[in-house]
């Protein structure tokens, strides 16, 4: 039976998810909208994870001293406050602004989350609860995204994309988390939390053997998804595609990670867990680069459906290769610092592709990061293979 906790958390999660992934694409048509091009979608994008760069390893270390909860509820009410700066935006500053505030309501999120899979999972079970989690993650986007398209697409005047209302409205799906994030608490102190003395440092934990393989995987898988999320409205722009047909295409990308991630257990028992990791980038790196050379909905569809079922697979995956590289004391940190390494990402690929499609296109955005996706794949095989 799934525990309430548990359940708990992947509805809130799930809410949350809708509106992080939602508001990412709203945000790419409103900078078009105020006057801002691909160069300024880069800043804007890169804007939504500087600040949690900077804090994630400390929200870890509250979060392993069992603030989950804390960090929990407070990330919420973050996000809720991004979303409604966003939508009361009427120039590119505020609309930074509001997307700084939305990045740090999502790492708080992010972090409770997952160090709520490390303190309250049996043992041995760390696999089947990041698959449960990030299922919550897949299932939310697919909503949120779809949902966000509909309700623009209706409120759209010609050219012009109308993300006021749509904004609004993923406000108020953010502040429905409250019921399931505020009842989730930290385990009763039965067993007392780890001396000081068995926490690790930063520089201990980055140099253990296979910690930064692991951060770069997921640091490359991750950004990988945001620059699909972040230029997909751009290249649909280009090719002449509807604000909802972007939605759909980017909703068939996160339907397909719902199943890898809904299948990862049975997947572990047929294939390596080696083989699945490597999976995830090397897999994902084609489709990828191919993207703007097939002005083609139904293609375009086939190569994020594959791209996303890798990707589903990737993310679980490397939470559980961080969280085992480190002692109980120190997951919480480990796995934040495997999303500093995510938010680094988010800050640089995001600038690097903006300064590439402000020279060479949009095109060279996707083969760019394909490359690096191929260049990830061969880390982690490196990696896993000396193991």
């Amino acid at each position: 039976m799934v525990k309430r906790w548990f359940l708990n958390l992947c509805i809130a999660t799930a809410l949350l998810q809708a509106v992080y992934h939602a508001v990412r694409v709203l945000v790419s048509y409103r900078v078009l909208a105020l006057g801002g091009d691909a160069v300024t979608i880069g800043i804007v994008t890169a804007l939504f994870s500087l600040a949690p760069l900077l804090v994630a390893v400390r929200i870890g270390r509250a979060v392993d001293r069992r603030h989950a909860a804390a960090v929990l509820r407070a990330g919420v009410l973050l996000t809720a406050v991004g979303v409604l700066v966003i939508a009361a935006s009427g120039d590119l500053i505020v609309l930074a602004l509001g997307n700084v505030v939305l990045g740090f309501g999502q790492i708080l999120v992010t972090v409770a989350g997952q160090g709520f899979i490390t303190l309250l999972s049996p043992p041995g079970e760390l696999d089947r609860g990041f698959a449960g989690l990030t299922l919550g993650v897949s299932i939310g986007q697919a909503v949120g995204v779809p949902l966000v398209g509909v309700i623009a697409a209706g409120n759209s005047d010609g050219g012009v994309v109308r993300t006021t209302l749509a904004l609004t409205v993923m406000g108020v799906v953010s502040l429905a988390a409250i019921p399931f994030a505020w009842p989730i608490r930290e385990r009763p102190q039965t067993a007392e939390s780890p001396p000081p003395g068995d926490r690790q440092s930063v520089f201990s934990m980055i140099s253990t053997t296979g910690m930064r393989p692991a951060v770069f995987s997921s640091l490359i898988v991750l950004a990988s998804i945001d620059v699909v999320v972040a230029y997909l409205p751009v290249l649909g722009h280009e090719f002449g595609f509807s604000v909802l047909l972007v939605t759909l295409l980017l909703t068939a990308r996160t339907a397909a990670s719902i199943v890898s991630r809904a299948f990862l257990p049975w997947l572990l028992t047929l294939v390596p867990r080696n083989r699945l990791l490597i999976s995830a980038t090397l897999c994902s790196a084609l489709p990828t680069a191919l993207l703007p050379f097939v002005p083609n909905p139904v293609v375009m569809a086939l190569l994020l459906v594959v791209a996303g079922f890798f990707w589903g697979i990737g993310q679980p995956l490397t939470m559980t290769w961080v969280a085992g590289l480190v002692t109980a004391a120190n997951r919480a940190a480990a796995l934040s610092l495997r999303l500093t390494g995510n938010r680094l990402g988010q800050v640089l690929i995001p600038l690097a592709a903006g300064a590439a499609a402000g020279v060479a296109g949009t095109s060279s955005i996707f083969v760019i990061t394909g490359g690096l996706l191929g260049t990830a794949a061969v880390s982690t095989w490196r990696a896993v293979s000396t193991c």
